[in-house]
């Protein structure tokens, strides 16, 4: 991992300095990267919800510690992406889920899952999945999807997993039993239990993505090592230098403003932990940003066609389990309130300044209506000055105020996460929004500036942005939430509530050797499916059967 490090750093450096690379694959032995996903269905309807869970590997064939950030689409057979989630990486593992939405087309498409390092070697994880909307399309019947009848038989598949009964009646407890998977401590496994459909789709799908090397294909795709890249770059209508100018990045109160420094060619990159927006804002840090436009540069889609000659041609009694598993799916929808999955909120470190700035809370001292009254009567250890007929807010250090000469360099204005370069722009704001000021008494350089201390002003509904034609506003693929998914728990009384669940339970991250889960009011045979992967990246497949009537 060390060598593999200082590699990357290189060709960081190489890139960034120029627009595109002359790196082809052949000056090193780049390590690889291969994905496998396990998710619920082959066959989706309108409504439903599309599970998954992304096994990425390295070389040798273990977890990569590598990426920190795994790209997973449904794209048509027109070659569109229909939908596209950024899925976090931890230790090669991460999970999420597409909801079906009534715009999707009936059709085959193709579910493929990637990493911006893999995109350098043609190397993605490809299957088929179809996707039936009975709203608004009609939907012809042939013999071509092969029916396979209802069977009770060979219940438990192998010895390896088990529940207590082979028969269940509606809203029971169900136990399943893991505990004779030798390697469960030792592996990632997730686990799909859903009901088994009486036909068999006329496609056979693969576990992994298959590797597809080519030599001469120059890399231009920078490996995701701690989080989300950001990409971007400023232009100049005068002809002036775009070289080493300083960019912010804000997202939100919870974000730090990130700064980095354009190339000579005027490109700036961010590396983002933990991206939870859907939009992004940069600005110009420079007194002539009037002057400049700025652009983020997209994501380059996969280099891929893509080719699915699979029409949808059904039988009336697969129809029929379609039009059944559609009343269930709007049903299920209609009680989303009272059965919807819990997003894990974000943990964020304390950041170095919390233990060393002077917090005011406004609302423990007499409020005043301008910022600069506020200033003077309330917060003691910043000032502000007029430099240059703007006015400016200042945070002494402790030798400044010892000497009491303060200078005229400025604090580092943060609103709401928000850089403010201009002060005086914002001399004007509302008082009575602002929720806290902060102060940190100490020179600090951020990028290539040096400021004199950092001004925390937080407001009521952390809303802020700053006004100023040179911020701009950027849409972007939020990295999905981390999720504790909803299953039904009878141990309280809910009979009022209707349990149509087709899928009765999904777990990405299975470890306990007992597994309860309740069954619904939907009959017929249910089927249990366990699979991941050991440590060394062996394949683990399980699976069995009960029933419910």
């Amino acid at each position: 991992m060390k060598n593999f490090t200082c590699l990357i750093f290189f060709i960081c450096s190489t890139l960034f300095s120029q627009s595109k690379s002359n790196l082809t694959r052949e000056s090193y032995k780049f390590p690889q990267e291969r994905i496998a996903v396990h998710y619920n269905n082959e066959l989706l309807v309108t409504g439903e919800k599309l599970y998954y869970k992304i096994y990425c590997f390295d070389q040798n064939k273990q977890f990569s510690n590598y990426s920190k950030i795994a790209y997973i689409e449904l794209r048509s057979s027109e070659n569109k992406t229909i939908t596209k989630h950024k899925v976090s990486l931890d230790s090669g593992t991460g999970y999420g889920d597409f909801f079906i939405n009534a715009k999707v087309k009936t059709g085959a498409y193709k579910l493929i899952c990637y990493t911006k390092w893999m995109k350098n070697y043609g190397n993605y994880f490809e299957n088929t999945v179809f996707i039936v909307n009975p709203f608004a399309d009609k939907i012809t019947t042939t013999a071509n999807i092969e029916v396979v009848p209802e069977t009770r038989d060979n219940f438990n598949l192998n010895n390896k997993i088990s529940t207590n009964k082979r028969n269940y009646s509606k809203r029971e407890k169900v136990s399943l039993n893991l505990e004779k998977i030798e390697v469960l401590a030792s592996s990632n496994l997730s686990i799909s239990i859903k009901k088994q459909e009486n036909f068999k789709l006329p496609f056979e799908n693969t576990e992994m993505s298959k590797l597809n090397i080519n030599p001469n294909t120059k890399l231009i795709f920078l490996p995701e090592l701690r989080g989300n890249i950001i990409k971007g770059r400023i232009e100049n209508v005068k002809n002036k230098t775009v070289a080493n100018k300083p960019v912010s990045l804000s997202i939100n109160h919870e974000h730090l403003p990130l700064i980095a420094t354009t190339n000579n060619v005027g490109e700036f990159y961010f590396n983002i932990s933990n991206l939870n927006a859907n939009k992004i804002y940069l600005q110009i840090l420079d007194t002539y940003a009037a002057e400049y436009q700025i652009k983020l540069l997209p994501d380059e889609d996969v280099r891929k066609e893509i080719n699915i000659d699979i029409p949808i041609q059904l039988t009336q009694n697969t129809i029929n389990t379609i039009k059944a598993r559609s009343i269930y799916t709007q049903i299920e929808n209609a009680y989303y309130k009272v059965k919807k999955d819990s997003i894990q909120p974000l943990r964020y470190k304390d950041s170095l300044f919390s233990r060393r700035k002077n917090t005011y809370k406004l609302d423990d001292y007499k409020r005043f209506k301008s910022l600069k009254e506020t200033f003077v009567e309330i917060i003691t250890s910043a000032k502000i000055r007029t430099i240059d007929q703007k006015q400016r807010i200042i945070a002494p250090s402790e030798d400044i105020k010892t000497t009491g000469f303060i200078g005229n360099i400025p604090s580092l204005l943060i609103v709401d996460g928000h850089i403010v370069h201009d002060h005086d722009s914002f001399m004007n704001f509302d008082c009575s929004k602002i929720n806290t000021i902060a102060v940190v008494n100490d020179k600090y350089c951020y990028g290539n500036s040096i400021y004199q201390g950092i001004t925390f002003i937080d407001t009521f509904k952390k809303d802020y942005t700053p006004i100023s034609s040179a911020v701009k506003e950027f849409k972007v693929i939020q990295v999905q939430p981390k999720k504790e998914y909803f299953f039904e728990n009878y141990t309280t009384s809910k009979k009022r509530i209707p349990d149509y669940r087709t899928q009765l339970y999904w777990n990405p991250n299975v470890s306990e050797k007992e597994i309860d889960f309740y069954t619904s009011d939907v009959t017929g045979n249910y089927q249990v499916i366990v699979k991941g992967y050991t440590k060394k990246g062996k394949p683990i497949i399980f699976n069995t059967i009960f029933s419910v009537q």
